[in-house]
């Protein structure tokens, strides 16, 4: 069973770092033939001639999906009513077959819902970071976490 941490638990400031990931070449072409099919995300050969990427790189949606799955490492314990909304959503460098990204987060505001009292709104700065420590990929999102019961 999770022991669950509430709204009280999360602290203005809190950083959480995930495991790295390594981004696989074949995974990458097949998440983007089925969700993302463009060229440079599913096709070496012709990717190889893009003017910016100049190689197969990953889809922006597959880059979010790993941060999600990394995002679970780090909150999963928390007692997450939903998110709400991400704003300042940048894909800052693309990632390519074999890059190892972590997830990183940080708390920036924690808040009280006007709609109901045994929530809480909280505000958290998302990034995927290379090797490098880079952020390749942010925003920042708000969500809604369940108040401790009474």
């Amino acid at each position: 069973m999770t022991e669950w941490r509430y709204f009280e638990d999360l602290s203005v400031g809190e950083t959480v770092r995930s495991r790295p990931f390594t981004l696989d070449r074949d995974e990458m072409i097949a998440f983007a033939g089925r969700y993302d099919p463009q060229y440079f995300h599913n096709d070496e050969a012709q990717a190889a001639d893009h003017p910016v990427f100049q190689g197969l790189t990953a889809s922006g949606i597959y880059t979010a999906a790993i941060w999600r799955l990394l995002d679970h490492q780090v909150f999963g314990d928390v007692h997450w009513v939903c998110g709400i909304g991400w704003d300042q959503v940048r894909w800052r460098k693309p990632l390519k077959p074999g890059d190892t990204v972590h997830g990183w987060a940080e708390i920036l505001e924690k808040r009280p819902w006007k709609k109901r009292t045994d929530i809480g709104r909280v505000t958290i700065r998302h990034e995927l970071r290379n090797e490098a420590g880079e952020a390749v990929f942010h925003f920042l999102g708000d969500s809604l976490v369940h108040k401790r019961p009474a």
